[in-house]
């Protein structure tokens, strides 16, 4: 299950450099006039295990480029020699300079390196240096609405993860006006926010969204098993509650009046099996202290 969630979450992370790439592009050189005049899509690279979903061209002073967006959640020791040898094989492979802008999205308190550099002792040989965005120096301008095409992402840039930041995202979310680009951004919140948060609360606190996300096919499977399992949690609930209050209910035809700290005690009752089994003790028993409903922990 944690490799499929790592495999999400590199999807959702996709989704946004495939629909926000100008935007990041702003974000990286910010007094650049540049043109977004294409797309490339499944690109192979002649480097073993290695494969694009998609580069972007642009245009900048009449000369075009690659454009290749890397998400890191963490930085890695050898990240930044992968990005030397990933950007050089675009570069021979399409005959075109590459531009690849790696985006950190966990804050850390130091800043990751940004360039690969081979060298002797203190001679520098050679010296590869590529952009890196810290995705969490926005967050006062995604909060307030100036760059809200990264809402999804704000739960994970804010240092405190709390409703009320999925409160905030949410309403920015919403204010996408493109159906498509509103419903990946929904599913992409969800999918981050189970990064912190239980899912079926998720799932009940984006009910209204629900439908909405369904039409964003990049993970439709998942939100469908999300859904399906949060309504069969709602209805083993409910199951229980009902087994609850029926064992009460005997309970006080059997015995009279209950004391409140009895009631109390089977609310707390969470598994089938000691439901069930209070309900058999019961066939037999002639008090609640040869059940063991005395106030304290049931047998």
């Amino acid at each position: 299950m944690a490799s499929r969630q790592i495999n999400l979450f590199d999807r959702v992370m996709k989704i946004l450099g495939r629909h926000y790439a100008e935007s990041f592009l702003k974000l990286a050189f910010p007094d650049t006039t540049f043109q977004l005049v294409g797309t490339l899509e499944n690109v192979e690279i002649t480097l073993p295990d290695r494969r694009a979903d998609f580069l972007h061209r642009i245009q900048i002073e009449g000369e075009e480029y690659l454009l290749h967006f890397e998400f890191q959640l963490q930085h890695r020791a050898d990240y930044p020699r992968n990005v030397f040898t990933f950007s050089g094989g675009l570069t021979d492979q399409h005959q075109k300079p590459t531009i690849t802008i790696v985006l950190y999205l966990e804050r850390r308190e130091s800043d990751p390196p940004s360039e690969y550099v081979v060298q002797i002792g203190e001679w520098v040989i050679h010296r590869f240096t590529y952009p890196i965005i810290k995705l969490w120096d926005y967050t006062d301008r995604i909060r307030s609405g100036e760059l809200r095409e990264f809402a999804p992402l704000l739960i994970m840039l804010e240092r405190e993860k709390t409703e009320a930041v999925l409160h905030q995202e949410k309403e920015l979310i919403l204010q996408e006006t493109h159906p498509q680009k509103r419903a990946d951004s929904l599913a992409t919140a969800v999918m981050i926010a189970s990064r912190y948060f239980e899912l079926d609360w998720l799932w009940e606190f984006f009910g209204e969204e629900v439908e909405q996300m369904r039409e964003s096919g990049f993970i439709t499977d998942w939100i469908e098993e999300g859904i399906q399992q949060g309504l069969e949690q709602g209805r083993q609930q409910e199951r229980q509650q009902g087994k609850r209050l029926l064992l009460i209910q005997q309970l006080a035809t059997k015995f009279g009046a209950l004391p409140e700290s009895v009631t109390e005690q089977i609310q707390r009752v969470t598994v089938d099996e000691e439901l069930d089994q209070l309900g058999i003790r019961l066939l037999t028993a002639n008090s609640l202290e040869e059940m063991g409903l005395n106030g304290g922990q049931s047998r």
